[in-house]
């Protein structure tokens, strides 16, 4: 107990001391006073000072440049983490899908015939062991209930699934002279149309740009996909007017007539019919 007090003297000596500030003359000893203070106002100075600071450090490294020297912090909250995860699956799942379809597009440019348009993704790593595919009795019930329901009704896709290329109506690409017909012995999968340069080449179906470009074969490019799984391809244009993605209507212009690519030997449309992946002469559905 004895030994405490001495400590607790020395702090309210200290607190409520009086302290003086002044300088001596080196020449004449003489004492010039400058002014005077106490502990406990030295104490609340020296706190006030050192708050400051730590405001100002606070201020400059979490507003000021300081925030550019320090390591970036990579906490995520797990809703973020989640939705990031996301993302990326979904950019992955596009990305392969169009890579799929640029290599079906690709094989049609170099004529090679394909089984389809749409390559089916298959999971190897799915195992189904035990599973039982007997109906239940609710199931069944269910099943004869709507059967006899929709006994009379007309389906949806009946139309769609009657339908076939004579019943499209085609419009003729571009006017002109046939000079090369379809030849699939010569891997020869359109026809080549003479006409003069500079003539419009149109659509010969609503559809969807798919492929607007430049090939080093074809020249200018462009392929149109259409209902029924139709792809239309139009080659050794000038230029292009379409751009990949954009809607087109039958009749609409897409290219100018030109010469370019290395299997054009002067200005003429070659133009491709294709459907399920496979070639279709185009002269059986469209008068040139």
């Amino acid at each position: 107990m004895n030994s405490r007090w001495p400590n607790l003297k020395f702090f309210q000596s200290f607190f409520f001391k009086s302290y003086k500030v002044s300088s001596v003359d080196e020449s004449s000893l003489n004492e010039n006073y400058i002014g005077g203070f106490k502990g406990y106002q030295l104490f609340v100075y020296s706190v006030y000072l050192i708050s400051v600071l730590i405001v100002l450090v606070f201020l400059l490294t979490a507003f000021g440049p300081l925030q550019y020297l320090l390591p970036k912090s990579t906490y995520y909250k797990k809703s973020e983490l989640i939705e990031l995860i996301l993302k990326v699956d979904s950019l992955e799942h596009d990305l392969a899908q169009k890579s799929q379809y640029m290599t079906i597009i690709d094989k049609i440019i170099a004529g090679e015939i394909v089984d389809s348009l749409v390559m089916l993704e298959t999971d190897s790593s799915i195992v189904f062991q035990n599973l039982d595919f007997s109906p239940s009795k609710e199931d069944s019930t269910l099943r004869q209930l709507v059967e006899s329901e929709d006994l009379y009704n007309i389906p949806v896709s009946y139309k769609a699934s009657r339908s076939s290329l004579e019943d499209f109506v085609f419009f003729k690409p571009v006017d002109g002279i046939i000079t090369s017909y379809f030849d699939l012995s010569e891997n020869h999968f359109g026809i080549d149309v003479a006409t003069n340069t500079n003539s419009s080449v149109k659509a010969t179906l609503d559809g969807v740009v798919i492929f607007a470009d430049w090939s080093v074969a074809g020249g200018h490019t462009v392929l149109i996909q259409h209902t029924e799984n139709i792809v239309s391809v139009y080659m050794h244009n000038s230029f292009i007017t379409k751009s990949t993605n954009e809607l087109v209507k039958a009749g609409e212009v897409i290219g100018i007539v030109g010469n370019s690519g290395e299997l054009s030997s002067g200005p003429h449309l070659h133009f491709e019919l294709w459907q399920n992946g496979s070639p279709i002469n185009p002269v059986e559905y469209i008068d040139f």
